[in-house]
């Protein structure tokens, strides 16, 4: 999911739920339940915390180093992701 897509998506449940919310009790239990939630947050995935200047750039490094043959293996790049989730 890219950022603008993340964006997009909160603005939508923003508007369909958060908006509608008119019972302070159901307030307050939402507001416990985000708390737990983001108490358990794992790091944010790659793609979410690169701007799309970042994301371009490191493409274009890669293509430079694949032309170069410097290029990483398919073990090693499933090592890798491995350790976004």
């Amino acid at each position: 999911m890219t950022t603008i897509e993340l964006q997009q998506w909160r603005e939508s449940f923003v508007e369909r739920y958060l908006n509608k919310i008119d019972d302070m009790e159901i307030s307050e239990e939402l507001e416990r339940a985000a708390k737990k939630i983001f108490s358990k947050r794992r790091a944010p995935r790659p793609c979410v915390i690169h701007s799309q200047e970042e994301m371009i750039a490191a493409v274009r490094k890669s293509v430079e180093d694949a032309r170069e043959g410097r290029v990483t293996s398919s073990e090693d790049l499933d090592k890798e992701i491995e350790t976004w989730f």
